[in-house]
């Protein structure tokens, strides 16, 4: 990704608000693709270790991941990619009905010499890891860690000697799996955000964002020196007498990343709640990806659209204030009618690249909140995206066409035009981009890019670029 730079971003006002209507200056579609012949280049091994959740009730069933994880990360200036992972660390023990628990870690590989480091939590502070949650209606499923109680999520570095991380809350044993709130009668509802030292590999803090469910994606603002960190499956847990009224709707912490002395936590500055009140949408389908825009000093944040209208969706704008200050406020909502975004990017000029679970990839104006161009030669499916500024390529990691099958899409930045997808794995969800050596990283197990039953982070590049 392109380095942001210390400097005092410009604020612009942005006249938008639910449901206005946006200009749309281009299609890309039917021309022939300028493939830039990226192919995979290497991979790195980073170990199988497989975890099994036994579901007894209703109909007994098992389901085993070799490899689970979520967010990619990169920062070149200090050549390191961070992943995510749930399935490595130190052995645990843990309260569900399953075999093979982990602490979890940030696993880094220095992308230059490809070693793998990584960065764990302290013996007695696990990571919530994987955990087995069926409840469909709590964003559960039988698949061993898809649902909201897993950790880490998000991570991103802060300064380029730390890296930030949202976790799942605090282990507990479930009451049962009867798709009720009784069943999180015990959720302690302490989701959190832990920091890692890069150089030492420690961790420095952990701090307490009150979530009953995980501590998901996030972004730095390195001009206010702001975290924001994002609680996207958040519901009222009646019978919990740790649930508050933060809990009743997904929302969003800013935290000051700001040096504090050993021992003290960095300061949760604010909490906004997406509950439809103080300039928000309701966000009952989530919330996504979010990036920090220098240009205009505000953070966009992708919102899949809400249970009424699925298919499409917000980029909600975050003003951060002063430094922290209480001026920290949604100042718009836009719309993306047809695209219910997952990924957002930041690439060159203010553009964001918006990876669409439903509806094909498109690209906004930050400062303005036009779509500049749609790429209807992509089908959707999309969960994160990266811009590597090594090639000004934006990458995605969307749907290949089949259910469950990933494919890494390439979209060329300037002008903007659809490059090349290429087959990944099942389940490659996550994807980062290193400016020097002009690659991009996934994350799989198996499919055409690890060898079979096999975890890796592939890494891909072009030797016929054209930017």
């Amino acid at each position: 990704m392109k380095a942001i730079h210390w400097r005092v971003g410009i604020r612009l006002a942005l006249p938008f608000v639910a449901g206005t209507a946006l200009a749309v200056f281009g299609l890309v579609g039917g021309a022939k693709a300028d493939t830039d012949n990226v192919t995979q280049q290497a991979s790195v091994l980073v170990g199988n270790h497989s975890i099994t959740c036994n579901f007894s009730e209703g109909t007994p069933t098992s389901n085993t991941t070799g490899f689970s994880f979520d967010i990619s990360w990169i920062d070149s200036n200090v050549h390191s990619y961070l992943l995510a992972d749930r399935s490595h660390g130190f052995t645990t023990t843990t309260p569900d009905n399953q075999t093979g628990h982990t602490s979890g870690d940030i696993l880094k590989i220095d992308t230059s010499t490809h070693t793998v480091t990584p960065l764990l939590p302290p013996a007695d502070d696990p990571m919530a890891g994987v955990r087995c949650d069926a409840n469909p209606d709590f964003g559960g499923s039988n698949a061993a860690g898809r649902n909201e109680l897993t950790g880490p999520n998000g991570v991103f570095t802060v300064n380029h000697v730390e890296a930030w991380a949202g976790d799942g809350p605090s282990e507990f044993a479930l009451a049962g799996q009867t798709n009720t709130a009784a069943d999180y009668v015990n959720d302690p509802c302490d989701s959190s955000v832990r920091v890692f030292d890069l150089q030492t590999g420690q961790q420095t803090d952990h701090i307490n964002i009150g979530g009953c469910f995980r501590t998901d994606e996030g972004a730095f603002d390195p001009v206010d020196q702001l975290a924001l960190f994002a609680n996207p499956s958040e519901q009222p847990l009646r019978g919990n007498r740790n649930s508050t009224g933060l809990n009743r709707s997904p929302f969003i912490t800013l935290i000051s990343t700001d040096p504090v002395k050993p021992g003290k936590h960095h300061q949760v500055v604010k909490q906004i709640n997406y509950d439809g009140h103080n300039g928000t949408v309701v966000a009952n389908g989530g919330i996504e990806q979010p990036v920090y825009v220098p240009d205009t000093g505000k953070f966009y944040i992708a919102i899949p659209g809400d249970l009424a209208h699925p298919d499409d969706g917000w980029i909600s704008v975050v003003d951060p204030g002063q430094h922290g200050n209480n001026d920290i406020k949604v100042v718009a909502n836009i719309p993306t009618p047809g695209c219910n975004p997952h990924g957002l990017a930041l690439g060159l000029d203010a553009q964001l690249f918006l990876g669409c679970n439903s509806g094909p990839e498109r690209v906004m104006d930050a400062r303005t909140g036009d779509i500049l161009q749609v790429i209807t030669q992509t089908v959707g499916g999309c969960d994160e995206v990266y811009f590597n500024a090594g090639d000004n390529h934006f990458v995605g990691a969307c749907s290949a066409g089949a259910p469950g099958q990933f494919a890494m899409d390439q979209v060329d930045s300037q002008p903007i035009a659809f490059d090349q997808k290429l087959t990944t794995a099942p389940g490659a969800h996550s994807i980062a981009a290193d400016r020097v050596t002009a690659t991009d990283w996934v994350p799989a197990f198996g499919g055409t890019v690890c060898a079979a039953s096999t975890a890796c982070v592939a890494i891909f590049g072009g030797a016929n670029e054209d930017e």
